[in-house]
């Protein structure tokens, strides 16, 4: 695996040069560490690197919610929940008191209802226009065996200032409350747990090793993924669709599916790679913010397809009845649009229709959007012989697939039980092969 991967699970231990070459079966030399899902060993040396790092004073160190005075509430308390800093609060503005508590790398947070702890060793990613961090997070599970937290696994790990991210708190309480939220589910990644520390609200996520499936192409030099290997996500999107949301008795629309709301995963010991759908409470960016715009700058952001690319029935429409499981449906062609060619050249609304609209007239899907676009902009005429009229570039199955999915009507469009049941589906070994390939 690209040793340059962020998402690559490494963890740098304290600020000393000289790290143990073993502890409790973790090999820690290069920097690394490697968690264990169940660990069973002894921790003394780690502890006493720990009170080592504890004293040195350029260490970046700080304990986040171990105070006896730590907030405990719950998401969807009524009261407002404001951090005490200092002991003279009129010397101290809110907005500075505020950025005080902002998390940093190599803190350590701590849940005051479990006394379990979150290390967090890697920023991963952000959400809300990057207002708010993601972080790769060491986790340890207290217990009273013990009577101190031991290293467990890595998880993502979602923070919220609250004093300084109001509507994001809200946001995400309003999102615990779902059925899906706290769910047992294996292709929706599922919130496992939320808490509140001081004036931080946090969200603990299953980690996710390889990012989104956007990032992922972002690090590629054709900056798409190969017809081939999309039968593999969109079978694991669609499962997940089918299975967890949108349920008979109890749809759910996703409403916002885009190859940025799909990760990917690979276990470290047993290499078993798994494909999963962010929804709602899971959702963040893993690319950086300007990850890929410096070409597509004059396009509309990939990251915003739901508004821009939304289904017919949902584009500028406020009735919220049109957002239903046949619109996901639409999302999902749109996203096999932007899989196939690496984004769609579009820089609005009537440049997006006339894509949609070409596609379906012609029923063959070009080499480029991008030269489709400028043959319409200079009205040019397309001038081939017989034979390249005749040839395709992509399979008829795709094709099929995904104007399927684009029907005007929703009606019109398959379920994601009937597209399961279409011949457009392959091997998921190959696709393993392409993430951990970074030349392709």
């Amino acid at each position: 695996m690209n040793s340059r991967n962020p998402f690559t699970p490494r963890m740098e231990i304290g600020s000393s040069s000289k790290q143990p070459e073993d502890i409790g079966g973790i090999n820690t030399s290069s920097s690394s560490l490697r968690l264990p899902h169940k660990p069973k060993f002894t921790f003394s040396e780690l502890l006493l690197q720990e009170k080592i790092n504890s004293r040195n004073t350029l260490t970046p160190r700080m304990e986040i919610g171990s105070s006896s005075r730590s907030v405990d509430a719950k998401i969807g308390s009524s009261r407002s929940i404001v951090a005490e800093i200092g002991s003279d609060r009129s010397n101290i503005s809110m907005d500075f008191a505020a950025s005080l508590n902002q998390p940093r790398l190599e803190q350590t947070i701590t849940d005051p209802d479990t006394k379990d702890t979150y290390l967090l060793n890697l920023e991963i990613g952000s959400f809300s226009n990057g207002n708010c961090p993601v972080y790769r997070a060491v986790f340890s599970k207290y217990t009273y065996e013990a009577g101190r937290a031991l290293p467990y696994d890595h998880v993502t790990l979602k923070i919220i200032n609250m004093n300084l991210h109001e509507n994001e708190f809200n946001l995400i309480r309003s999102q615990s409350d779902t059925r899906i939220a706290l769910f047992e589910n294996p292709h929706i990644i599922r919130c496992r747990k939320t808490f509140i520390t001081a004036s931080l609200l946090c969200v603990c996520l299953p980690y996710m090793s390889e990012g989104s499936l956007r990032y992922i192409l972002s690090t590629r030099p054709e900056k798409k993924l190969p017809e081939r290997l999309i039968p593999v996500v969109l079978k694991e999107v669609l499962i997940g669709l089918r299975d967890e949301l949108h349920v008979f008795y109890r749809p759910t629309p996703h409403n916002s599916l885009n190859a940025g709301d799909i990760f990917v995963n690979i276990h470290y010991y047993t290499k078993a790679l798994s494909i999963k759908l962010a929804f709602e409470t899971s959702v963040y960016d893993s690319e950086p913010p300007d990850c890929n715009r410096e070409e597509a700058s004059s396009f509309l952001n990939p990251k915003s397809t739901s508004k821009w690319g939304a289904a017919p029935e949902v584009f500028g429409s406020e009735n919220e009845d049109n957002r239903g499981a046949k619109a996901d449906i639409w999302l999902l062609g749109i996203t096999a649009l932007e899989l196939v060619y690496g984004n769609l050249p579009v820089k609005n609304r009537t440049d997006f229709d006339y894509i949609i609209n070409k596609l379906r007239e012609k029923k063959k899907f070009p080499k480029s959007l991008k030269k489709m676009m400028i043959k319409r902009d200079k009205k040019l005429k397309k001038v081939m012989d017989f034979a390249k009229r005749k040839k395709r570039v992509f399979s008829r199955e795709f094709e099929e697939m995904v104007l399927s999915c684009l029907r005007e009507n929703p009606d019109e469009r398959p379920t994601a039980k009937e597209l399961l049941k279409t011949p457009f589906f392959s091997d998921i070994e190959r696709f393993k092969q392409f993430v951990l390939n970074t030349n392709n």
